[in-house]
């Protein structure tokens, strides 16, 4: 009863959840594990673990500027943990049922307006990778899918994609017997001076110095597994559904084709193939981080305020359609959601849409004015002042 919260934590994702979720996921989970539940909590005994001890833990990472969904998802992967343990009976009752964990406002959407969409797929059609764009603008798939698309899965006869595999950077594990040694050589345990100049142009300042018994640093590895640019199954059946390919895209696609067919020719032996639809000049697969920076890139020529990826490509489709007057289940499934209610966080309404309909609404059930007629009725003052104009003119 005495054991570690932080061991504890640690013994559910090696031997339970590593079973049930996705790589992806798993990492995740991980990265939380490490960097906020074992430092924060890793060090109570599970028996003596308090509600207190959760909530100064969210307050210190609120006030350390993580995100209220960052301390939300924490709160989750701590909370199953401690529930399967009190499932078994290794403690009396799971004690992050009995806390509030920080409220999140959903993250209002911003996709593109159709202006926007055709200016961003103007600046895209000056690059390689234009059908990479269109198929996540006008199809709404996203990154993962668009990236792992392959042409065993594109279907041209019947002008189908089937998105059976998505591309995801996953994060490199040890295979050696002794993960602590391995990364000896960078191992930091103190933190870095104010004035650090080694990480001054990193994007999310100095990393954290290393716990106790670190077993990180798994990319230096000689014997690492698991990690860098990974073919993975979506994570639900719905999203593996096919999706019908807009006829128009067809003529530029079989071209992008041609001219992969053409730089593979001329890498001869140096090209790597992948079977991925888009790709880099040698055949590998396009790394996410160069995709989302080429986003970047065209929002700018294009001369678009700055956005998710998201926005630009998911949620950009849904509203597109949603405009067009596609309804909202056909949108589901070209989306490929499980859930309406999903989808309907995806879709933004216009205003400029909203006003028409409500015009419509308004010219449907209200009755239109009449016209104005002349009144006949006359009051008694305007009598009295028409006799005595009579008496003036006799």
């Amino acid at each position: 009863m005495s054991s570690l919260t932080g061991k504890v934590q640690e013994t559910y994702l090696t031997e339970i959840a590593s079973l049930k979720l996705k790589p992806r996921s798993l990492d995740d989970y991980w990265s939380k594990t490490r960097n906020d539940i074992i430092p924060g909590v890793g060090q109570h005994r599970l028996d003596k673990l308090a509600p207190e001890h959760l909530e100064r833990m969210y307050r210190a990472m609120l006030d350390e500027g993580h995100a209220p969904s960052h301390v939300l998802k924490v709160h989750r992967i701590l909370s199953r943990a401690l529930k399967i343990a009190h499932r078994r009976r290794v403690i009396s009752e799971n004690v992050a049922t009995l806390v509030d964990p920080p409220t999140v406002d959903e993250t209002e959407a911003n996709p593109f307006t159709t202006e926007e969409a055709k200016a961003f797929l103007e600046a895209a059609a000056k690059r390689p990778t234009f059908m990479r764009w269109c198929v996540g603008v006008g199809m709404g798939f996203r990154q993962g899918e668009t990236l792992g698309l392959r042409w065993a899965y594109v279907d041209l006869d019947n002008e189908l994609f089937h998105p059976q595999w998505q591309l995801q950077r996953l994060t490199w594990r040890h295979g050696c017997a002794d993960p602590h040694g391995c990364g000896a050589r960078l191992h930091r345990f103190e933190p870095c001076p104010p004035d650090c100049a080694t990480h001054k142009g990193y994007k999310r300042g100095c990393p954290k110095p290393c716990p106790k018994g670190c077993t990180r640093h798994a990319s230096t590895c000689p014997e690492r597994k698991g990690g860098g640019l990974v073919f993975t199954r979506p994570k639900t059946k719905k999203s593996r559904n096919p999706v019908p390919i807009p006829p128009p895209f067809l003529p530029y696609l079989l071209a992008h084709k041609e001219r992969q067919d053409a730089m593979r020719a001329v890498a001869g032996e140096d090209w790597q193939e992948s079977g991925a639809v888009f790709t880099r000049p040698d055949g590998r697969p396009i790394d996410p981080r160069h995709d989302w920076q080429e986003f970047k890139e065209l929002l700018t020529e294009a001369g678009i305020d700055d956005r998710r990826l998201y926005d630009g490509s998911r949620h950009t489709a849904g509203t597109i359609l949603n405009e067009l007057g596609v309804d909202m289940p056909t949108i589901m499934e070209i989306l490929r959601h499980t859930q309406i209610s999903q989808t309907r966080r995806y879709v933004k309404g216009r205003s400029h849409l909203s006003k028409d309909a409500m015009q419509r609404m308004g010219d449907a059930f209200m009755p239109r004015p009449e016209p104005p007629t002349e009144t006949t009725t006359e009051t008694g003052d305007r009598r009295a002042e028409r006799a005595r104009r009579r008496r003036r003119v006799r």
